[in-house]
């Protein structure tokens, strides 16, 4: 399997395309006891149990904090913000408990397979960095495609990249994906910014550039894709049916992780998943993990 090679992805943020950090990492480092309790936090069991030591112990730990908080989660440099995204700060104390079945799976394939990660609706990047260190770690040639409209999620994303040395692994494109390329109106969470979106709701709305997933690939330059992560609020079926009736077989992700949306969505995405080869390979508490089938009958 083919895949862009290290360092082909650049998300320059400078003229000499460097992304600085400011203010440094550990300006907004927690005290000492309320480090204590975040490490607490993240060594609590999976189990019920576990999370309600957990969420207690972040309970105590937040009490009278309103700022970010530069943490470390499962070896990862973060900058969180704690008042107004809940995967960041479930991420940053909870991460033993935030889709460890499907990062699991993508960890494996990226491992044995290198190749091309796209993360659709990247947020603040928990499933980017996951893929690149993954790929980091295989020494297979491969890369990550973000993709996150929000322009503060943005700036977030790309912090965290920074921190974490994958800059230049990974290349984000800052638009909305739907049908085709143009502008469209992007609405922002008035309570929590990973529940923004192209559905609208409860919040600001601001316009934001789009483009189909099938022209994102082409600009990239990619010739396989070993798996795909999306989640876009509902929004799923207007990005992939198109795609799926469009593109060329041999970009068909390998793997696709998706929110379980299916209540919402205006076409049988799911119907267009099997004519299109793929089969349930597991259903996760919030997401499907649905897997490309080889073989005859499903040459496009």
């Amino acid at each position: 399997m083919s895949g862009p090679s290290p360092g082909v992805y650049l998300y320059q943020t400078s003229e000499n395309g460097m992304h600085n950090i400011e203010p440094a990492f550990g300006t907004y480092a927690l005290t000492a006891w309320r480090e204590r309790l975040l490490r607490q936090a993240q060594s609590m069991s999976v189990s019920w149990l576990g999370r309600r030591g957990a969420l207690i112990a972040r309970r105590f730990a937040l009490r009278g904090w309103h700022g970010p908080i530069d943490g470390v989660a499962e070896g990862f440099r973060l900058r969180v913000h704690i008042a107004d995204n809940v995967s960041e700060r479930k991420f940053l104390f909870m991460p033993q408990f935030v889709d460890p079945v499907e990062r699991g799976f993508i960890h494996k394939r990226l491992q044995e397979q290198g190749g091309l990660f796209l993360d659709i609706g990247a947020n603040a990047g928990i499933y980017s960095l996951s893929a690149a260190r993954a790929l980091a770690e295989s020494g297979k040639p491969g890369g990550v495609i973000c993709v996150e409209p929000n322009p503060t999620m943005l700036a977030r994303l790309n912090t965290n990249l920074a921190l974490n040395g994958f800059s230049e692994q990974v290349r984000v494109f800052p638009v909305a994906l739907s049908e085709g390329p143009g502008e469209i109106e992007f609405t922002i969470s008035d309570t929590n910014l990973g529940e923004s979106g192209l559905a609208g709701g409860l919040g600001r709305t601001i316009k934001v550039a789009c483009d189909s997933l099938l022209n994102v690939l082409s600009q990239a330059g990619a010739e396989r894709v070993t798996g795909m992560k999306i989640d876009v609020e509902g929004m799923e079926d207007r990005i992939l049916m198109p795609f799926l009736r469009d593109a060329p077989r041999s970009l068909y992700p390998g793997f696709i992780i998706i929110e379980n949306s299916q209540q919402v969505w205006a076409e049988d995405l799911l119907g267009e998943f099997e004519r299109s080869g793929y089969h349930l390979q597991q259903r996760c508490k919030m997401n499907a993990i649905y897997v490309l089938s080889e073989g005859p009958g499903h040459d496009k």
